[in-house]
């Protein structure tokens, strides 16, 4: 029997794989683009990416468990869609590549700054080989299991609370100098990376779907609780010229325990970086899989990598990096949205060609 992917692992996996790196500026962007009490900007977010996943359900539903490529294929040659397969293909595997070389920029910025790049690639990379190797299934059992380090972590704001004061927050709501747009899709791009749970569709169990509201209502969760220390712990005006305002957070974070909270937290945050990589390389393999699918899965995942290795080494720096992910985000939320619409058009157009030769063979 076939092995499946349970709704407890897919609730994880989908947490884990969302680009939680802008959790680490997360607090700056909202004050930047939603002005006073921002951060409850991302409840409206968190509703728009529900109809997202909603939309992913739907799928899943009307076309009774088939994968996408072959629900597209029935009715597309799919020697046309290939550019499209392409362009999607480049996209992840750009995302992933950015979100690991952003990280290495950071985490260089902060506590190595004489470490070399490529050598924190090459170990991203070579682990990244590894969980791709043993496939879906493999990666939601590790996810788990790097899930329990990473999420260990949020228990540390909690030492902030004596700090914390309801007298910084402001009565005004979501007033400044404010594009709500822009930061729109900034805040989008911490929940990036369950747009590839659409290809999941044949490698999971029935009743899977409640696992995609709940594993983006964690994430929301942990977001609103970082927002909100945020804007309790620190002035507004602190928060707009802090480019990491979280890292900060938790330099001020003092456990009997442990020194230098920060390093730890950033350090133990590349489990989670991790996860989204190889989400988004698995996702350019079987894409890749699906249009020559004479090639076994091995080969796809040594292009992908090298893809992967190459396009990190590019960026100078972390603005460059800030700058390729912008468009790459903005991207990935295009394909997040219009993938989902085109299979769902697809779709229709094919049950009203079914129900049309029902009738037609009834009225014979």
């Amino acid at each position: 029997m076939k092995e499946r992917l349970h709704p407890f692992q897919l609730s994880i996996l989908i947490m884990m794989i969302q680009n939680g790196l802008v959790l680490y500026s997360l607090p700056q962007i909202t004050a930047e683009y939603f002005g006073t009490n921002g951060w409850l900007s991302i409840i409206f977010i968190f509703v728009l990416v529900n109809i997202n996943l909603m939309m992913i359900a739907l799928i899943y539903k009307l076309g009774k468990g088939r994968s996408i490529f072959e629900i597209i294929e029935a009715s597309v040659p799919k020697w046309l869609m290939v550019p499209i397969y392409l362009f999607i293909i480049c996209v992840w595997i750009g995302i992933a590549s950015m979100i690991m070389s952003e990280y290495i920029f950071i985490y260089k910025l902060m506590f190595l700054p004489a470490f070399p790049d490529s050598l924190l690639i090459i170990l991203f990379t070579i682990i990244s080989f590894q969980l791709l190797r043993g496939g879906i299934y493999k990666i939601a059992k590790a996810t788990v299991v790097l899930f329990f380090f990473v999420e260990l972590m949020i228990f540390l704001v909690f030492y902030l609370f004596p700090e914390f004061e309801f007298t910084r927050f402001t009565t005004f709501f979501f007033k400044g100098e404010t594009d709500y747009f822009k930061g729109a899709l900034h805040l989008y791009s911490a929940f990036l990376g369950i747009e590839v749970s659409i290809l999941f569709f044949p490698m999971v169990e029935k009743k899977w779907t409640k696992a995609l509201f709940i594993g983006n209502f964690i994430s929301t969760v942990i977001y609103l609780i970082i927002l909100f220390l945020s804007y309790g712990f620190f002035s507004f005006d602190q928060i707009l010229n802090d480019k990491y305002p979280v890292m900060t957070l938790f330099e001020y974070t003092e456990v009997p325990f442990l020194t230098r909270a920060e390093n730890l937290c950033f350090s133990v945050f590349a489990f989670k970086v991790l996860s989204t990589i190889v989400i988004y390389y698995w996702g350019a393999q079987q894409i890749f899989g699906n249009i020559i699918k004479s090639i076994k899965p091995d080969f796809w995942i040594f292009i992908i990598l090298a893809s992967g290795f190459i396009l990190a080494l590019a960026p100078d720096s972390v603005v460059d990096v800030e700058k390729w992910l912008m468009w790459l985000s903005n991207f990935a939320i295009g394909i997040a949205w219009a993938l989902p619409s085109f299979v769902l058009c697809i779709l229709f157009i094919q049950i009203l060609i079914k129900r049309f030769n029902r009738e037609t063979d009834h009225a014979k």
